[in-house]
């Protein structure tokens, strides 16, 4: 027995001694604002899972071992840590965090922090970005930022549409993008995202003035990493993925002569039917054509460092993606590297540096050609017919003229390379404290050399080319910018704080251009793929184009004891674009802020950490239109002479200049408020503003009395009106619950386009369809509207038809059989004709939407990425043709299945015909418009960082993700998203182009 009690004693004595190590720490926490109790505050050991929560009266206890670190944190405050000593009670006040209102927020030629902003901007963190993989940083962007609608596409180097705040002009969307102070136009693809330390979008005037005839579509400002003191910090990176596109459900060889063969039937006639008798041949052409994985992968590597004198970072980062084809792939090399030197106190100087290289081999356009080719046609002729050259040695679709897309994509031959170096070296004084003298010296030169060969080949009459051609295009631009700044802050009797900028820019653009082609190519071998190999039509062309614009810019921005906050700017541009009288114009922006929260009546309440009140007006401007638009222009021309129809070259007018051409200038109202609630844990900001457009910059033809011919009458005027109003709407939740972190956010934004003033009075069609046009823009309507028929249902017996008459008795469709669409007398005038046309559709949203979500518990972390439209249509002009074989196209797989083929069969889909007298699938009709709503899924990256006792210190993470892994929506095309490209006032009309692939990556973070 007693052996059994010195062994207990032996076992329980680790845990005594263990208890003796422990103490038991009590105490309260309260808030230093107001010494009120701060509830569920997290009170944790240091270095250790053992930890609890204040209760409701702010009170905790825990045992914790002796000389222990106790770590206090909570959402909203800044966390601190206490060392438990002899005193077991430790009551602890806890500092508000105020580390997001001092955040320091990049606007035009200078900084702020982002308690003082009196304007709508939006600010997105580079660490936000890189969770996307991209070649163009947009991409990173969509749905994360407020008002900015993204629309993409999925091929190799793909550049999306960036619309701010709606539409104002036709002169484009693409906002003016200036990165590290410097504008670079309106295509950032040449910047690799690693390198953005964080991304601003100035939406309205009052903050976008300051950049005046460039941003009237908004300015994007894009900052790079710089350098910090203390030891070398490395980060390398790298993801390696997969990219697929969904393949459509397409016809097979035996429903395609079903459908084909009925569409003859129906009308009474005999198919014709080209395909060998006893033939069994069955190509998938999707499948043959289109692999089923393309790639992409990128690596990174990036450093950062410095002293009190130098601070340095650098990158090189390399990305490549390749298409769903064999053919189309783009290629990018990228290098940054950023210094800064400060001499002494008051001078500092620096210099950034970003050699880039880009190599394409183009995509081609092929998927409408794939999904239409006769799927019974082989992919090559048979064997015993093969000539020497193989180009010719594919087959000719059986049934109908689409040409073979395998045959393309061996022909496919265009391949670009293009070298790219941007420096911007610049230096600062301040000769007294608070006075900071800036100039910035910054050149982007880039050189491009493109090369087209076409081949000889021939595989029937009307698909072929009998002359070899090879064409090389070399393009040279230098563009630099001279930017010179003084910045003045100061605060008087602690209350009064100005913040004065005066400026003066210079900029100018050069485009050099050379080109040179010959046809009559010998042969398709490599080795002539050059000019000189070509043997007749030797053609040659090139010019030089310069703008320039100069610039006086100002603004001052004060606060009283930041509460009461005022901001105007004024801007004078003068552009080479426009003639002399015209030259220059003012951009003057104002707005007002009232920071609520800083009034003495809300300083003792717990709701809101910060209210402010934001008023903007101001006006920009746009110039985008050809340097020489206000010029009289002559240029070659053939003039045919004499019986024998000789041609002679000679001149004639190309352009008819316009002497008063000016500016087209925006007006701009904005009304917001920020709110941040709960001890900072929610956000929420809301913006109302309009947009109006005046002067909008178009071209009008001349009356033909003047005599100019009517390829050239056109000139540039200052004479359409647009405008676009709507509202913004953001919510950010961010909290901490022990070691569960999380953020969520949602971004919900409304814009109407409208077109107030158009030339004469004269709607603008676009988008043509069958010898119509699908998009009516005019005076008074939203823009990019489809305009057509009304599809009524299908007519399922003669008695329908009979009875759709006008009011005499007439038959309305007297073309029509059972199972052809009926459409809509609108104005009941007895006749269906153009005045029974209506608006049918608009592809512009009603609702933009983005949703991001952030969780991280211990090690591991997801992220996820939601975007999505609502109330918009997408015109499907090539759904007709799957579902009819128009032309003898290949048709869905469920097309013969689906068309009407007697009374009650179909409401929807019509018979199948190959005349289509009552024009069911080429008339511009309701028919073809679907809801082109949709939410996807951009991004879900689950991410896990290891342990640093396993990997000796460094900071490892690892990621797999999913880009576009999902999409809901009721849009029967490829990609809803797609469709949304095109043009200002052709937008939503699907013509099957590129869609977005659905990506899967693994990824990897390294830091040392």
């Amino acid at each position: 027995m007693i052996k059994r009690y010195l062994a207990l004693l032996l076992l329980t004595m680790p845990f005594c001694l263990l208890a003796q190590d422990k103490v038991a720490i009590t105490g309260k926490v309260t808030a230093a604002k107001n010494n009120e109790t701060l509830i569920g505050v997290t009170v944790k050991e240091k270095g250790t899972k053992n930890g609890t929560a204040t209760n409701i009266e702010g009170q905790y206890k825990l045992n914790v071992g002796k000389n222990s670190v106790v770590v206090f944190s909570y959402t909203g405050y800044i966390s601190k840590e206490v060392t438990v000593n002899e005193n077991h009670t430790i009551n602890v006040v806890l500092q508000e965090d105020t580390k997001a209102l001092d955040e320091v927020v990049v606007i035009g030629y200078g900084v702020v922090k982002k308690s003082d902003l009196t304007s709508s901007i939006s600010t997105v963190k580079g660490e936000d970005l890189k969770t996307t993989t991209a070649g163009n940083a947009m991409f990173s962007l969509q749905g994360k930022a407020n008002g900015v609608q993204i629309t993409g596409a999925g091929g190799p180097g793909a550049t999306p549409r960036v619309i701010i705040r709606g539409v104002t002009t036709i002169n484009g969307t693409d906002p003016l993008y200036v990165v590290d102070g410097t504008p670079v136009g309106s295509n950032i693809n040449f910047l690799n995202q690693n390198d953005i330390e964080s991304i601003e979008v100035l939406k309205d005037a009052s903050a976008s003035a300051i950049y005046g005839t460039r941003a009237s579509n908004g300015v994007i400002m894009v900052t790079t990493k710089k350098g910090i003191s203390g030891k070398t910090r490395f980060q390398f990176s790298s993801s390696v993925g997969l990219q697929t596109i969904k393949e459509p459900d397409l016809a097979d060889a035996p429903v395609y002569e079903k459908v084909f063969k009925e569409r003859y039937t129906n009308d009474n006639s005999v198919p014709m039917w080209n395909t060998p008798s006893g033939s069994t041949i069955s190509t998938d052409w999707w499948d043959q054509t289109v692999n089923d994985f393309g790639h992409t992968q990128t690596y990174n590597l990036g450093f950062q460092g410095g002293t009190d004198k130098i601070i340095y970072s650098g990158s090189l980062g390399y990305f490549d993606q390749s298409s769903q084809f064999d053919v189309g792939q783009w290629k990018r090399i990228t290098g940054r590297f950023n210094t800064e030197y400060t001499f002494n106190k008051a001078i500092k100087a620096g210099l950034n540096f970003a050699p880039k290289y880009e190599t394409w081999n183009d995509t081609p356009d092929l998927f409408s050609s794939v999904m239409r080719i006769d799927p019974t046609t082989p992919v090559f002729r048979p064997q015993e017919d093969w000539v020497t050259n193989p180009l010719n040695n594919y087959a000719r679709s059986y049934n109908n003229q689409v040409w073979n897309p395998m045959a393309s994509l061996a022909r496919e031959n265009r391949r670009c390379n293009e070298y790219g170096l941007m420096m911007i070296p610049f230096i600062s004084v301040e000769p007294i404290k608070g006075l900071i003298a800036r100039t910035q010296y910054s050149v982007n030169a880039r050189f491009r050399m493109n090369d087209v060969f076409s081949p000889l080949f021939y595989i029937d009459n009307l698909e072929k080319n009998d002359l070899a051609s090879i064409q090389r295009n070399s393009n040279h631009w230098v563009d630099w910018n001279w930017t010179n700044t003084l910045n003045y802050n100061k605060t008087f009797a602690e209350k009064h704080n100005i913040n004065a900028m005066a400026g003066f820019t210079m900029d100018k653009f050069a485009t050099y251009s050379l080109s040179g082609s010959r046809d009559g190519v010998p042969s398709n071998h490599p080795d002539l793929q050059y000019v000189n190999a070509g043997t007749i039509n030797p053609q040659a062309s090139g010019t030089d184009l310069y703008d320039s614009l100069i610039s006086y810019l100002g603004r001052i921005m004060y606060n009283y004891d930041n509460r009461y906050y005022l901001t105007g700017s004024y801007r004078v541009d003068g552009s080479s674009k426009f003639p002399k009288g015209n030259k220059y114009a003012k951009f003057p922006a104002v707005s007002l802020a009232w920071r609520a929260s800083e009034e003495t009546f809300l300083k003792e309440q717990d709701i809101f950490s910060d209210l402010k009140i934001r008023a903007g007006w101001g006006r920009v401007g746009n110039q985008n239109i050809d340097p020489s638009a206000f010029l009289n222009l002559i240029d070659d021309a053939d003039y045919v002479f004499g019986a024998d129809g000789g041609r002679y070259i000679g001149t004639a007018i190309s352009q008819v200049g316009n002497t008063q051409l000016q500016w087209e200038t925006v007006e701009d109202y904005n009304l917001g408020i920020d709110a941040s609630l709960l001890r900072s844990r929610l956000n929420i900001t809301a913006d109302v503003f309009t947009k109006k457009s005046e002067g909008m910059l178009m071209k009008r033809q001349n009356l033909s009395i003047l005599g100019y011919p009517m390829w050239a009458g056109e000139m540039w005027t200052n004479i359409g009106r647009m405008k676009a109003s709507g509202w913004e709407f953001s919510v950010r939740w961010k909290d901490r619950a022990g070691d569960f972190d999380y953020e969520a956010g949602l971004n919900l934004s409304h814009v109407k386009n409208t077109a107030i003033g158009l030339v004469d009075n004269t709607p603008l069609l676009r988008g043509g369809f069958f010898n119509d046009y699908i998009i009516k823009n005019e005076e008074g309507g939203e823009i990019s509207r489809f305009y057509g028929y009304v599809a009524d249902g299908i007519f399922q017996n003669a008695t329908e038809i009979n009875s759709h008459t006008s009011e005499h008795g007439d038959i309305l469709q007297p073309n029509a059989q059972p199972g052809d669409i009926r459409f809509k007398d609108l104005n009941h005038d007895g006749a269906l004709n153009e005045k029974d046309k209506t608006y049918i559709g608009n592809a512009f949203p009603d609702l933009t939407a983005g949703f991001n979500l952030r969780l991280s518990y211990k090690n591991l972390d997801l992220v996820s990425n939601f975007y999505g439209t609502f109330g918009n249509d997408i015109y499907n002009s090539a759904m007709g043709g799957f579902y009819a074989g128009t032309e003898g196209q290949n048709v869905f797989a469920d097309a013969y299945d689906k068309a009407w083929r007697g009374e009650g069969t179909s409401n929807f889909y019509p018979r199948l015909s190959v005349n289509d007298k009552n024009l069911n699938f080429r008339r511009v009709s309701s028919f073809f418009v679907e809801d082109g709503s949709y939410l996807r899924c951009n991004l879900l990256q689950l991410g896990y960082t290891l342990p640093k006792k396993i990997t000796k210190g460094l900071g490892v993470r690892v990621s797999a993700s999913g880009q576009n892994l999902f999409t809901i929506t009721g849009y029967s095309g490829m990609d809803p998203e797609r469709a949304g490209l095109g043009g200002v006032l052709e937008s939503g009309i699907d013509n099957l182009g590129y869609p977005n692939p659905r990506t899967f990556l693994l990824g990897v973070n390294v830091n040392f």
